[in-house]
């Protein structure tokens, strides 16, 4: 019963995100392909000098948006060498790319939960350079990580040809599949032991605070520590479970927009160069502000994201039980 109750769960995590994933591999490809990178990292230069960047690394963020952080490396590591960078300006950088990478598939992901694809998006991208700006005038007030940034490492560029494209785009989503196998059954061996509702207690009152019942735990811990991308299946099949209210699942949407893969995204970008002033724990503490920030706004201006913001499948999720 375990195993076929657990083969069921891996199908309704899989399906649901491969259906986004697919189409949107190729969608970023096209993107990529008639030089619409390009054409928006010209629309981010005057954005760059706001958060105290040259304009020369918008086209490294704006191909962390579009595309992925690996994607943005190759680009990183022939761009910044020759110019004369600060650590506080790579740190700002990578809390950049941290906060709002992969936004075409992440954006769809919270869209499939019930959430405006564009409301994600502009969410992100807006909370991207408050948070940036806030960390340059801090940095700059107190001087703290001017000594100039050199390089420690190489990457090597992907091999041309669609071929080559197809065979590591197949290889990624067998990957993915391995995570979600991996995190499904973990989550459900948590639900047989009993640890499930150890954590629930624990975790109630951290929650609570950001307005996020415990029946959203698992949305919160798989998308925090794993990514969106690999826990945007869980995300959509607890939404279509109707078991969580709409306010908990909106406000969860926003938290693990801004922090999610602590641990692999975070460890790539601090061995980039990112100082873990800005890449852990600003990133962390500007996500919990904001999120705090938008929960006051939730339930000041409730009925507006309920008519605005939602779809229809949010809308008829349950209101959350005040205790």
């Amino acid at each position: 019963m375990f195993f076929k109750n657990l083969a069921q769960e891996i199908k309704d995590v899989t399906i649901p995100l491969y259906k986004i994933l697919i189409p949107f591999i190729f969608i970023v490809k096209f993107l990529e392909e008639i030089g619409a990178i390009e054409l928006l990292s010209k629309f981010f230069e005057p954005l760059m000098k706001v958060i105290g960047l040259p304009a020369e690394l918008g086209i490294i963020l704006v191909t962390a948006i579009v595309v992925n952080i690996y994607a943005a490396l190759i680009l990183f590591i022939n761009l910044v060498p020759s110019l004369d960078l600060t650590v506080a300006q790579i740190t700002i950088l990578t809390v950049a790319m941290l906060l709002s990478h992969n936004l075409p598939v992440e954006s769809a992901i919270s869209k499939s939960a019930g959430v405006s694809f564009w409301f994600a998006t502009f969410y992100r991208i807006i909370g991207t350079f408050i948070s940036c700006w806030i960390l340059n005038v801090i940095y700059s007030h107190f001087n703290f990580l001017s000594e100039t940034f050199v390089m420690t490492f190489t990457i090597d560029p992907p091999e041309p040809g669609l071929l080559i494209w197809l065979k590591d785009q197949f290889f990624n989503l067998i990957y993915v599949f391995v995570i979600i196998v991996v995190m499904v059954t973990f989550l459900e061996i948590l639900k047989l032991i009993g640890v499930e509702k150890f954590l629930r207690r624990v975790l109630s009152p951290p929650l609570k605070f950001f307005g996020i019942s415990d029946a959203a735990m698992n949305i919160i811990i798989v998308g925090i520590t794993l990514g969106l991308q690999f826990g945007g299946g869980i995300l959509i099949k607890e939404v279509n479970s109707g078991k969580i209210d709409k306010q908990s699942v909106f406000l969860s949407i926003l938290m693990i927009n801004l922090i999610h893969a602590l641990f692999e995204d975070t460890l790539l970008m601090l061995l980039v160069g990112g100082h873990y002033s800005g890449v852990i724990f600003a990133r962390i503490f500007f996500g919990l502000v904001i999120s705090l920030l938008m929960l006051k706004c939730y339930q000041k201006y409730s009925k507006f994201f309920e008519k605005h913001i939602f779809d229809e499948k949010l809308r008829l999720l349950p209101e959350q039980k005040i205790n």
